[in-house]
């Protein structure tokens, strides 16, 4: 599934509002596999969910088992920081999770958990977006920990 996340990077750097049609004849060109292309679109395509209500302050997220399974104990730990920080609200909390669980990575390291939220914050409307700043420093490192 890697290959997916460097579809999306290179689609990130290189694409912009391009019809899918034109989108996948560019990446077969460049060489990625069609699998992995429509794998990619798929992923990118579940940011165009419906807008979700906020989860009360108070609300306690409960993880189900296969959630346990696949976010570590120091991405759950992540996300409920930067929450209580108001860094995310509930509604982003749970994208961010479906967007990671979409992955289907068998190793997610906090680097992805950044790219996710990054991806999230930044296709949020709200503004929550200019949070993005607050999870990287200059120079692509982790500021919150």
């Amino acid at each position: 599934m890697e290959d997916v996340i460097d579809i999306i990077s290179y689609l990130l750097d290189h694409l912009d509002d391009e019809d899918d049609d034109v989108i996948e004849d560019h990446l077969r060109a460049v060489g990625f596999p069609d699998a992995d292309i429509q794998r990619a679109l798929d992923w990118m395509e579940g940011f165009a969910v419906e807008e979700q209500d906020d989860t009360s302050p108070r609300a306690l997220r409960a993880y189900h088992p296969y959630e346990l399974q696949n976010l570590s104990v120091a991405a759950r730990g992540q996300l409920h920081d930067w929450e209580r920080l108001g860094v995310i609200n509930g509604a982003m909390r749970e994208r961010i999770i479906d967007r990671l669980l979409a992955l289907d990575l068998e190793d997610m390291d906090m680097e992805t958990l950044d790219w996710v939220a990054f991806m999230v914050m930044a296709n949020d409307p709200g503004p929550e977006a200019y949070w993005v700043d607050a999870l990287l420093d200059t120079d692509g490192t982790r500021i919150l920990h």
